[in-house]
């Protein structure tokens, strides 16, 4: 051991100053773990390996995730009966309509019909074939419908509060309509006339030459009553003057005609609109009550009745216009005035009129007001209005 000692003792002596400083260096007791290098590698690869799971795991999540999406979708696509042909086509539309997930498209009709118009647009312009866009056209008609969103249309025209119910279905043979296609920042635009309708198509026939392909947006106006339509729709083929248009039920009312309102004092029966089918025999139908319309303005009544209604409610509305003119139609409360000891004043747009109806309706409110400024003319007065017609603009304004 002394040996041992007395040789370890000799190789110090033969160290140098520098030597032994640096041979102390490693004994610093104010040295970090943290500085260590072997410790530092130690945690970037904890790290590198932690990091390589994370990505692993979120993948697995999104395979996964997007596993029972395929499955959701295939089990929709089962339920509602869809051919192989259709489904392919529909998970193009899902995915043209950008969403997140592609079995929301079978409960989402703003997504589906986005995703069909873009589809449409797309495939309308690179293809050559008329029969190939009609067959497109017709398939996603069929997918729409299995899809339950074929909306329910009706066949009277101004549809208050909104454009529920609203198709180009509804515009009828012979009808005049505008069209404008914008194109390059120019705009074309024309009169056309419908010459077919049915279910899947409508076919109109310009007043002007023009030139267009498939694949083209046109913008439509169609005036109707009291209101004008406006809707965007695809061009399917334009050949021999004639052109092919799919069909939209996004309707829009871009503005409605404003009339004149003339205060009036006719007898009226109103009943309340019967929502459901009675199977009872004793049902005797709807049960009218009297009623007097104090202000006329074209298809807006302001009317004076004890019948408990609520805006938005639709009634049955008969009164005489003229002598031996028997107005008899639809008509839905637009708002309400509670009036002291007679029940209310109501403000009702009439739903079903056609342009002719309407028109009548126009002439005979101008009618009235002419023979009010006669009269007040001839008795130099001038009366003044003193009942806010609320109400009326309500019913005619929307």
């Amino acid at each position: 051991m002394a040996v041992i000692s007395n040789i370890g003792f000799s190789y110090l002596l033969a160290l140098t100053a520098v030597e032994k400083w640096r041979a102390m260096r490693g004994f610093d007791a104010n040295d970090s773990i943290l500085t260590n290098k072997w410790f530092v590698l130690l945690m970037a690869s904890i790290a590198f390996i932690l990091t390589i799971v994370l990505l692993g795991v979120r993948r697995l999540r999104i395979e996964r995730d997007a596993a029972a999406s395929e499955r959701r979708f295939r089990d929709q696509a089962d339920r509602r009966g869809l051919t192989v042909e259709e489904r392919k086509l529909l998970e193009t539309v899902s995915a043209s309509a950008s969403i997140k997930r592609k079995e929301a498209v079978f409960s989402m009709m703003p997504a589906f019909n986005r995703g069909a118009a873009r589809v449409m647009q797309e495939r309308f312009s690179t293809s050559k074939s008329i029969e190939e866009r009609k067959k497109l056209n017709s398939t996603l008609n069929v997918i729409k419908e299995k899809l339950g969103f074929n909306r329910k249309t009706y066949s009277f025209g101004v549809r208050g509060g909104g454009t529920r119910g609203l198709s180009s279905r509804n515009i009828a043979v012979g009808k005049k309509i505008a069209i404008q296609l914008s194109r390059n920042g120019e705009f074309i635009t024309t009169g056309a006339v419908v010459i077919k309708n049915d279910n899947l198509e409508f076919i109109v026939q310009p007043e002007e030459q023009i030139d267009c392909r498939g694949g083209d947006v046109w913008s439509v106006r169609y005036c109707l009553g009291g209101a004008t339509w406006q809707f965007n729709v695809i061009t399917i083929a334009f050949a021999r003057g004639e052109l092919t248009l799919s069909h939209t039920d996004n309707i829009r009312f871009v503005n409605k005609r404003r009339f004149l309102r003339v205060s009036v004092s006719k007898p009226a029966m109103i009943a309340a609109f019967p929502s459901i089918i009675h199977d009872d025999e004793d049902y005797q139908g709807p049960r009218f009550r009297p009623g007097t319309i104090t202000e006329l303005s074209g298809p807006g009544l302001s009317m004076i009745t004890d019948l408990d209604v609520s805006s938005g409610d639709r009634v049955l509305v008969i009164f005489e216009l003229e002598e031996g003119k028997i107005v008899e139609d639809i008509g839905e409360v637009r708002g309400i005035r509670n009036v002291a000891g007679s029940g209310s004043t109501i403000g009702v747009e009439l739903l079903g009129l056609n342009d002719a109806g309407v028109n009548e309706l126009v002439r005979a409110t101008n009618s009235v007001a002419i023979a009010k400024a006669f009269a007040e003319s001839e008795d130099g007065t001038s009366q003044q209005e003193t009942e806010d017609s609320n109400l009326v603009a309500e019913a005619v304004n929307g």
